[in-house]
C-alpha cells in the first residue's frame, strides 16, 4: 500500500543556486520541518547510496539517497519499522526562477497498513510546508 502527497513551489533563483542550497544538508532544519539536524554518514560527493543520520523531533533517524540526478532530482528514503517514506525533490527551470516539486510517498506493510492513511495524513499536515519553508531560507540566505 503506498499514498502520499505532492507540492510545488516556484522560488525566484536558478536552479543551479537551489540545488546547491536544497542538497547542502547542514541547512535541512531550516526548512525540514521537526529535524533539528542532518549530517551525512558516507563522506564524499552525494551520490545514489550514501546515508544521512538526522534528528527529528527528538530521534535517531537515518535516510538515504535513492535516486539521484545532478542539478535536477533527488529522492531521500527512509525505513522505521513497516513503514518506508521517500521524498522526491525535482526541479525544473522556468525562466531565472525554478520549481520546485516535492513527491512524497508512504509505504507500509504489516500493522502498519492498518495506520497507513493515519501516518500519511500526518506526514502531509507535518511535510508539505517543505517547499515553502525552503523558498523562505534560500530567498531570505540572499
Amino acid at each position: 500500500m503506498a499514498s502520499g502527497f505532492r507540492v510545488t513551489e516556484t522560488i525566484e533563483r536558478p536552479p543551479e543556486q537551489v540545488w546547491v542550497y536544497l542538497t547542502d544538508f547542514s541547512h535541512a532544519r531550516e526548512w525540514m520541518t521537526g529535524v533539528e539536524e542532518m549530517s551525512q554518514i558516507n563522506q564524499g560527493p552525494i551520490e545514489v547510496g550514501p546515508r544521512f543520520r538526522f534528528k527529528a523531533r527528538g530521534k535517531e533517524r537515518e535516510s538515504e539517497v535513492t535516486a539521484l540526478e545532478p542539478g535536477r532530482r533527488i529522492a531521500l528514503t527512509s525505513t522505521q519499522g513497516g513503514v518506508t517514506a521517500t521524498y522526491v525533490y525535482s526541479l525544473a527551470p522556468i525562466g531565472n526562477s525554478t520549481e520546485v516539486t516535492l513527491n512524497a510517498v508512504c509505504e507500509a506493510t504489516g500493522f502498519w497498513k492498518l495506520i497507513h492513511p493515519i501516518i500519511v495524513f500526518a506526514m502531509k499536515k507535518s511535510d508539505s510546508s517543505h517547499l515553502a519553508r525552503l523558498k523562505t531560507a534560500i530567498t531570505s540566505s540572499g
